[in-house]
């Protein structure tokens, strides 16, 4: 009986030996980072449909005092019609002589600045804005300097 219990015994072993040297799984738990991906895309480019033609009212008369050189200051005076036409007075002010000044032509508008072009002479620019227009150097920039707010002609 002890042989029996002997051979059982040793089997049990060889039986239990696999097992127990079976190698433990390790119990790895991988951290995964995610990267959020943003992708912009480009979207068409929808043109700004507020420009001074078709959000404003600028067909008008506007006024101003702009600087001069040898007088007071020269009255201005310029008139936008609806028909693309325009026309520009300018009177000098404190000359023993009276002085005046018209000249007409064809306007075009193009964003917010507006193009005179007259029937004799070069073109000249204008920034057209609500209620004002600024008259602009042969460039289209801003007239700069301690006069530039004379430049502004205010709606009528």
């Amino acid at each position: 009986m002890k042989k029996v219990l002997l051979s059982a015994m040793v089997m049990l072993g060889v039986l239990a030996l696999p097992v127990s040297c079976k190698e433990k799984q390790k119990n790895t738990s991988e951290t995964v980072e995610q990267e959020e991906v943003i992708v912009e895309e480009e979207s068409p480019e929808v043109p700004d449909m507020h420009n001074a033609e078709t959000s404003l009212d600028f067909e008008g008369v506007y006024e101003g005092v702009i600087p001069c050189a040898d007088c007071e200051g020269i009255k201005f005076t310029v008139t936008i019609h609806e028909d693309g036409t325009l026309e520009e007075n300018s009177e000098y002010l404190g000359r023993a002589k009276e002085t005046t000044f018209k000249d007409h032509g064809t306007w075009n508008i193009d964003e917010s600045t507006l193009t005179f072009t007259p029937e004799a002479g070069n073109p000249r620019l204008y920034f057209v804005g609500e209620g004002f227009i600024r008259m602009l150097d042969q460039e289209g920039n801003d007239i700069e300097g301690d006069l530039a707010d004379m430049y502004i002609l205010r709606k009528k």
